[in-house]
């Protein structure tokens, strides 16, 4: 899969740079590791039943509110996917949700909201597929990130 994120990148002429490190699987580790970046948390929420789903990326330090939440999608009772929910849908499991998750297959019906203020970041990491490696990208990318895939996203 990193040869598919690379190419990706590679195609929208985005900067970017990998760094390998132990397994992480909270922004608390990450900060231990990477201490000087910008603690970034993806998580995946969904609707009740077979409802809709959302790729939430928002700044590590922060609580995530899932009140305004889902406000700001017009859903009712997100909560937090369960790991098979993110091996079928996003193809990782806890610890490794991504940005680019969105390229696995069964992720084209996801919903993307992102922290606007990532966005101004001069850059941030996202896991490829698995928890022992950071990418890293220019914040403004990552609209163009999903603009190319497909997604639907809103900002927050």
């Amino acid at each position: 899969m990193l040869d598919k994120i690379d190419e990706l990148l590679s195609g929208l002429d985005i900067p970017n740079r990998k760094i390998e490190h132990e397994a992480v699987f909270t922004v608390s580790e990450s900060q231990g590791l990477l201490s000087d970046k910008v603690p970034v948390k993806s998580l995946m929420l969904k609707e009740k039943g077979d409802g809709r789903k959302f790729l939430v990326i928002v700044p590590g330090e922060e609580k995530l509110d899932i009140k305004n939440l889902e406000q700001v999608v017009g859903s009712k009772k997100l909560s937090f996917a369960k790991p098979e929910v993110l091996l079928e849908t996003l193809g990782v499991t806890p610890g490794s949700v991504s940005l680019f998750c969105l390229m696995h297959e069964g992720a084209t019906n996801i919903e993307v909201v992102v922290a606007q203020q990532l966005l101004n970041k001069d850059e941030i990491g996202f896991h490829p597929f698995d928890n022992t490696a950071t990418i890293f990208i220019p914040g403004i990318s990552i609209e163009k990130i999903i603009d190319h895939i497909g997604n639907k996203y809103h900002l927050l």
